[in-house]
């Protein structure tokens, strides 16, 4: 496996599994009201859903508007596991999960454009 896909399959991962547990953060862990989950899952996973067709398909533009998007759940999870004792452990996993997409897909943006320059230059 190659540093590319390495990067690729970190980014893809760890976006999707914060697709996930937005899901279930706004479904299980904000004790949120039975009537205004949809709203807490309209407002905490539509932005991930804006990028999700890009980041599916290694689109530059997709993965770079995924990382900034993700800087709104670092800030989510920093301030989860800062000030609530009983949920810092939730807020660690949110605030890792946005952390290892940003790096990864900037990573895999990089390598992917070095790698496509070295192929180009050799042809």
């Amino acid at each position: 496996m190659t540093k590319v896909n390495l990067a690729r399959a970190l980014s893809l991962l760890s976006y999707l599994g914060l697709f996930a547990y937005m899901m279930w953060w706004a479904i299980d862990l904000s004790n949120t009201p039975a009537e205004h989950i949809s709203l807490i899952l309209l407002l905490y996973v539509s932005p991930l859903l804006i990028t999700l067709y890009g980041v599916l398909h290694a689109r530059d533009k997709g993965l770079i508007w995924s990382s900034l998007i993700t800087l709104l759940y670092l800030v989510h999870g920093g301030l989860i596991w800062w000030t609530e004792p009983a949920l810092q452990y939730w807020g660690l996993l949110e605030l890792s999960l946005a952390l290892i997409h940003l790096i990864s897909s900037s990573f895999y943006i990089r390598w992917r454009a070095a790698a496509t320059n070295a192929d180009s230059a050799t042809a």
